[in-house]
């Protein structure tokens, strides 16, 4: 692995040496530019789609069709920015929300490479409650909670989404998160975010939910009493087979909210 990481690095210094910055692949039948900062070269040079990092096109389906061009979306866990630049193709605004500081630059290189201007980041961890928090972690499962493959450590800025809203003056009409097990306190801290919006879609991460206290029936009853009913639900595969530590579930608003929950 050190072997292939230090061949990665020298291949990316080496393009960007001679001005690539990025290559346009088709990503969800259309082009995007996807920055050499990502560092999977292999797909990044020979693949013609870059479908190795985004295989979920059910899920993109049922939203593309759901999305109103003047919907604001939030991005929570938007990691190198794939899903955000998709999504901004139907919505008036996407925020993406990454703390991760390593990924967040790789998110910036995403939406400038591609001259998204519809699309901000945000280096910001949601959470049940607003503070700062160690942050455990460096690819894609990078979270909240430390883990197996966690070792490394930064130091992030927590807020509710709530509280965002509050600053932006603005709500989201359609949620997207992907947040490594906090599903349940990311819902927690957007209730009001909840009263507004329209669609909401959660990767959920059956393995790592019990870390935050939580399981999926949590997340089915607050979304349930906050007036959604469940559109799709999805399992990604992995190398042939159903990841069954994995799912993703589309819910739309259908009802006025339920009190309690």
């Amino acid at each position: 692995m050190p072997a292939r990481k230090a061949l990665a690095d020298f291949a990316r210094r080496a393009l960007k040496a001679v001005g690539i910055r990025a290559m346009t692949k088709t990503v969800y039948g259309r082009p995007m530019r996807i920055p050499v900062a990502m560092g999977h070269l292999r797909p990044l040079l020979f693949d013609p789609a870059y479908s190795p990092f985004f295989n979920e096109h059910d899920v993109m389906d049922a939203l593309a069709t759901k999305i109103r061009k003047d919907d604001v979306v939030f991005d929570i866990g938007a990691y190198h920015g794939v899903w955000a630049l998709i999504l901004a193709r139907y919505a008036r605004e996407v925020i993406a929300f990454e703390p991760n500081p390593g990924t967040f630059k790789v998110l910036s290189e995403t939406i400038a490479v591609n001259h998204a201007r519809n699309v901000h980041a945000s280096p910001v961890a949601i959470a049940a409650t607003s503070g700062s928090s160690d942050f455990w972690g460096t690819g894609s499962g990078a979270s909240l909670r430390q883990g197996q493959h966690r070792a490394l450590r930064s130091r992030v800025r927590v807020e509710t989404l709530d509280t965002l809203v509050e600053d932006r003056g603005s709500m989201p009409d359609v949620l997207k998160i992907d947040v490594e097990g906090a599903e349940h306190q990311v819902l927690t801290g957007a209730r009001r975010c909840l009263a507004h919006a329209r669609l909401v879609c959660i990767e959920i991460h059956f393995d790592e939910l019990p870390k935050f206290g939580a399981d999926f029936s949590m997340i089915e009853t607050l979304i349930t009493n906050a007036g959604f009913v469940e559109i799709m639900r999805s399992r990604p595969m992995r190398l042939g087979a159903e990841d069954t530590t994995r799912m993703h579930v589309v819910w739309e608003r259908r009802s006025e909210p339920r009190s309690g929950g």
